[in-house]
């Protein structure tokens, strides 16, 4: 793991670790010819096929095997055993791989979410995974591909109307607290791809953390 020393590029949401800076254009092509599972157990978003993702590590080895034990609401069956998906054997995917052993953490699931260009997700939690409300695991964002057209907001509480906008840019680390309300604009020409790693909290993840006490 390279530590990021350079303060001045990281904004209060990113993590100092070193960005992934080489190209990621590649892995967001082979992600454009892939078909994405829809998370169809969360609403307000059943569905409506705008909100999908992948899995390159969680319970099964398929890429589409994306949900958790106990997380949904549907008669998907779900491994209990954490493990890579086949994924990971794709040579397209090593520059992920890499971007993912970056970090000092065992993982829980690590998924690629995909929002579609001109599309938007309105404001939730994630607190419907008990692990990530609890803190028991922490959800790391690393944007595959995005543009300045990418809106994430992030709100104090669900009273709150405006919230802060924010650019999270391709191959840098972010922990963004999504126990709080949150929304995404995707206001670009092309569909926006994320890295979402869960990670387990352990000492070192936490020093990287300390600013954001998770």
């Amino acid at each position: 793991m390279q530590i990021n020393s350079n303060q001045k590029t990281i904004n209060k949401y990113e993590i100092p670790i070193a960005p992934y800076l080489k190209d990621l254009s590649s892995v967001a092509m082979y992600l454009d010819e892939m078909n994405f599972q829809l998370l169809t157990q969360i609403e307000p978003y059943k569905n409506n096929n705008i909100w999908t993702a992948v899995s390159l590590h969680g319970f099964g080895a398929c890429p589409s095997d994306i949900f958790k034990p106990g997380f949904t609401k549907n008669k998907i069956i779900v491994d209990t055993k954490l493990q890579w998906t086949t994924l990971r054997n794709q040579s397209v995917m090593k520059p992920l791989c890499e971007i993912v052993f970056n970090l000092p953490c065992d993982f829980e699931r690590i998924r690629i979410m995909k929002l579609l260009s001109g599309k938007a997700l309105k404001k939730h939690t994630d607190n419907i995974d008990n692990d990530i409300k609890n803190k028991k695991v922490v959800r790391l964002h690393i944007p595959i591909r995005t543009s300045n057209d990418v809106i994430f907001t992030l709100y104090n509480n669900e009273e709150d109307k405006v919230g802060e906008e924010i650019n999270l840019k391709t191959g840098h680390y972010y922990y963004l607290d999504v126990t709080k309300p949150h929304s995404v604009r995707n206001k670009s020409s092309v569909d926006r791809y994320h890295l979402v790693v869960d990670c387990f909290v352990n000492d070192e993840l936490k020093a990287l953390l300390h600013n954001f006490t998770p």
